[in-house]
């Protein structure tokens, strides 16, 4: 009788057969990019999350910040000490000379050890694109195959160039067949692993969802009922009927609160200036106090040692500082009768510093 292979416990439910892609590790540590290349694509999934705002739209984002040319992407990826990225969509090889120019880009700024993975559909990735994609760096190809005519493209991949060659597909719960013959056949061509993810549920996406009798998890932010139930029970499956491919499942909550979080954490890290701390989130924080111009040199006295940054607007002084000396100077000042406001700013670490929770210290 084979022996059974082992199912590996991850972060937020998930869990993986054998190994994780290279990819998968770099978002664990929120250490990869998500470049959005394009929002177009021809295939209508029905299934599909991606936003209104984005759904065949010729627009590119990265890591959910719009961009309009590759210095951006570069800023951004310099600002997260990126270690590698994905290229998403859309159907990216839509723009195949776009595509290709970014890897160059990524490569010759980073070099050769940062690591990029592809996502696409395939219907657009001819024979000749996927040897121009390894030729000019691509690392992993993940095909997100629809049905199982675009195996021949996965297994020419496979058999012809030496990316890392993936399958990674969303389990809508009722095809549990459809996925076990797609791993099957995926390790008859030697592919090295599948991504089966959790359903998501979107603004973009509930309508078709709801029409198909298709639920939210009571358990979940933007999960559909049954997808992990289903993904477990093809894990499971796999560990008697498989003996060489690489099976990883991961949930939505995973990339809520783990793929996320981490990435956020990482940049903030690198951005946070010597009076802002960052929280377990990966959110930027900082007080703030503002008093009248003409009692600065009383608060500028007070914050002496404290690392600080000041400006004046409006006949009024605005001084950042660290959260923790922004109490006891509130307590000094308020112990010295002197109007003024403390207010704790809580961020998302981008160029921007969009503002996500303001806290009344003292009014």
């Amino acid at each position: 009788m084979r022996e059974r292979r082992k199912i590996v416990k991850s972060k937020a439910g998930s869990k993986f057969i054998g190994d994780l892609p290279i990819g998968c590790k770099l978002c664990y540590e929120g250490a990869k990019a998500v470049i959005f290349i394009t929002g177009i694509c021809y295939e209508k999934c029905y299934y599909c999350p991606i936003s209104v705002s984005r759904r065949n739209k010729d627009v590119i984002f990265v890591n959910n910040k719009k961009v309009k040319e590759i210095n951006d992407i570069l800023e951004e990826l310099y600002a997260m000490k990126a270690l590698g990225a994905s290229i998403t969509g859309g159907e990216p090889l839509i723009f195949p000379s776009r595509v290709i120019d970014l890897i160059k880009n990524l490569k010759d700024t980073f070099g050769e050890e940062f690591h990029i993975h592809l996502y696409t559909i395939g219907k657009q990735a001819s024979k000749e694109l996927i040897l121009k994609l390894y030729d000019v760096g691509l690392d992993e190809i993940r095909f997100h195959v629809t049905n199982y005519s675009l195996l021949k493209k996965v297994k020419y991949a496979v058999q012809n160039t030496g990316m890392d060659v993936g399958i990674e597909v969303p389990v809508v719960p009722g095809n549990i067949e459809f996925y076990k013959k797609l791993i099957k056949q995926a390790e008859k061509y030697g592919v090295k692993f599948v991504n089966l993810n959790e359903l998501e549920i979107s603004e973009g996406n509930y309508k078709a969802l709801l029409e198909r009798n298709m639920r939210l998890r009571e358990d979940r932010i933007a999960a559909v009922q049954g997808s992990e139930e289903e993904a477990l029970k093809i894990l499971n499956w796999a560990t008697y009927n498989t003996t060489q491919i690489n099976i990883h499942y991961c949930s939505a909550l995973f990339k809520d609160i783990i793929q996320t979080r981490r990435r956020f954490l990482r940049k903030a890290l690198n951005i946070a200036k010597a009076y802002e701390k960052v929280s377990r989130e990966g959110l930027v924080l900082r007080g703030l106090l503002e008093t009248s111009v003409e009692r600065k040199n009383i608060v500028f006295n007070l914050i002496r040692e404290i690392p600080s940054e000041y400006s004046i607007e409006n006949g009024k002084l605005i001084v950042y500082l660290p959260v923790e000396k922004l109490k006891i100077i509130s307590n000094k000042l308020k112990s010295r009768n002197i109007p003024f406001k403390a207010l704790v700013i809580e961020e998302y670490p981008e160029k921007t510093r969009t503002v996500k929770n303001i806290i009344p210290l003292y009014i």
